[in-house]
């Protein structure tokens, strides 16, 4: 399990925005506060930057207009690195959406415009407050298949058959 550190100065976070002015003025106020900043323009780089380094925080917008949003990026971060700080935020208020991003473990939905000032506590507070999380124990869908892809023939098989 990847692991990082969250003193001052050495808090990692990943901000995850399609936005290039939002996403540059959010690393700016971050930075000045300290924080080690790695951004990712859309949700490729970020899964290669989960995949490739540790983060304390997951910063990240959740419409993104290419391929996958950040749910997935959510996702991505809670199994590689279970106990980082995962923050959502979307200028699209909506229950569903919010209930879906608690059900994937987000520990926070934040809507836009969010004041920097409270962005930087939101952040600072979840940090003093995580729980060591254990790591999910997912299998993927084609690990499955391929385990039982003779129980499964021969049931179709059977039902074809019959």
């Amino acid at each position: 399990m990847k692991t990082a550190n969250n003193k001052p100065g050495k808090t990692k976070i990943l901000l995850v925005d399609d936005n290039e002015e939002l996403r540059k003025a959010i690393a700016t106020v971050l930075k000045a506060s300290k924080f080690l900043v790695t951004t990712a323009a859309n949700v490729g780089e970020a899964l290669h930057l989960i995949d490739t380094k540790s983060f304390d925080v997951l910063l990240t917008d959740l419409h993104m207009p290419e391929a996958g949003d950040g749910f997935t990026v959510v996702s991505a971060m809670r199994h590689t690195n279970p106990n980082a700080v995962t923050l959502v935020f979307s200028g699209y208020p909506a229950l569903q959406e919010a209930a879906e991003a608690i059900l994937l473990q987000a520990d926070e939905v934040l809507l836009k415009p969010i004041a920097m000032p409270a962005l930087i506590t939101v952040i600072r507070e979840q940090l003093v407050k995580r729980e060591v999380r254990k790591p999910t124990n997912t299998e993927r869908v084609a690990s499955i298949l391929e385990r039982d892809a003779r129980t499964t023939i021969h049931d179709w098989l059977d039902r074809v058959d019959g």
